[in-house]
């Protein structure tokens, strides 16, 4: 990879060699992808969420894909991200099926075990 690293490398100026966790997930042909998740989140805090082994490659390219989507938005609105058009769609969904069928926040049940740390469930 030497010869073509990718593009989280590439904005670092580091060595791409086979084991790097960002290759998979940004390719040298969208330097700009890894370039506004490094200035939104760091990439410090990306390489921490593709480097935990507890998460499958499929977790990997979603955690990219939503990290992606929310650093852009961020950089279009800083104060509200993406917020507005998650509120924006929910309207939508309201206007179209009707207040009565789109359940609100608060009426989704939390999980029993959503506070409790990992070595809490073990």
């Amino acid at each position: 990879m030497a010869s073509n690293p990718c593009s989280a490398c590439k904005v670092l100026k580091s060595v791409c060699t086979g084991e790097c966790v960002f290759a998979p997930y940004f390719p040298s042909t969208e330097p700009e992808k890894f370039d506004r998740m490094h200035r939104i989140f760091g990439a410090e805090n990306v390489y921490k969420i593709l480097s935990n082994e507890t998460f499958s490659p499929l977790q990997r390219e979603y955690a990219v894909k939503a990290l992606s989507y929310e650093a852009e938005a961020r950089i279009q609105d800083p104060v509200t991200g993406c917020v507005e058009q998650i509120i924006s769609a929910k309207n939508e969904i309201v206007a179209t099926m009707g207040s009565d069928k789109v359940r609100e926040y608060n009426d989704i049940p939390m999980p029993d075990d959503f506070l409790m740390t990992q070595n809490q469930q073990m």
